[in-house]
């Protein structure tokens, strides 16, 4: 099973036929040859591409007319979507990827009564993991330790009124006039509160606030208490 924008395949009379490919997403390194010099420098800054993932799909289609009076319910699911969804499936229960539908391919008929065909989504690298979704709550200075190599980019709503500073591993972001609550979104490098957008309330570098292997949280001014969504992931 497969559930993308909300949708399942289910919902529109679609089976996966078989576990589909393991993908590993690429590095982007640059290699840079020295004149002189063995072998090539690697220029990795550590990010991954894009990759697609392909699902042989079943449609069993003769209690609706057809393949062809069966395709705009399909279409509509994954052309009426545009952008990035969250792509779930049955075969990594334990995470969920951001991905685009890429469009293209083509279903065979089979007798009119059943289809065959493939779709191919387009995934960001990140394989987010549910667990990683969960609050944490901090009501006093605590360490968080990643379950992952990979360094994750937290949502982070501080609690108080006034301005504080907010530290990860002793370096420091400061947050001004606090009211009641503001949130940090480190991946999308914004601060806000409701739909009201507070960038210029914070003081520092977003890069900072990241969680390593082990991560030492602390806080001071008017903060009383900071609430982390991980986003724990991995490739």
């Amino acid at each position: 099973m497969i559930k993308w924008a909300g949708i399942s395949n289910l919902d529109v009379g679609m089976i996966v036929e078989h576990y589909p490919k393991v993908i590993v997403p690429t590095r982007r390194i640059e290699r840079v040859n020295v004149p002189g010099r063995n072998g090539d420098i690697l220029l990795d800054d550590g990010s991954f591409e894009n990759y697609n993932q392909e699902y042989a799909v079943f449609l069993d289609v003769k209690h609706k007319g057809g393949l062809e009076a069966a395709m705009p319910e399909i279409m509509d699911w994954l052309l009426g979507h545009p952008g990035y969804h969250r792509l779930e499936d049955s075969y990594f229960p334990d995470v969920y990827r951001i991905a685009s539908y890429a469009g293209g391919g083509e279903f065979v008929s089979v007798f009119n009564e059943y289809g065959e065909g493939t779709l191919t989504f387009n995934c960001c690298p990140e394989k987010y993991f549910k667990m990683g979704e969960k609050t944490v709550t901090l009501t006093k200075n605590q360490k968080l330790f990643n379950p992952t190599s990979f360094a994750a980019r937290p949502l982070i709503t501080v609690k108080g009124n006034g301005s504080g500073s907010l530290s990860f591993n002793e370096v420091s972001v400061t947050i001004n006039d606090i009211s009641n609550y503001v949130t940090i979104d480190t991946k999308l490098r914004r601060v806000y509160k409701d739909s009201t957008r507070l960038n210029n309330k914070f003081v520092g570098d977003f890069e900072t606030l990241y969680l390593g292997k082990e991560t030492t949280i602390t806080w001071s001014g008017d903060i009383t208490e900071v609430e982390i969504v991980p986003r724990w992931w991995t490739i």
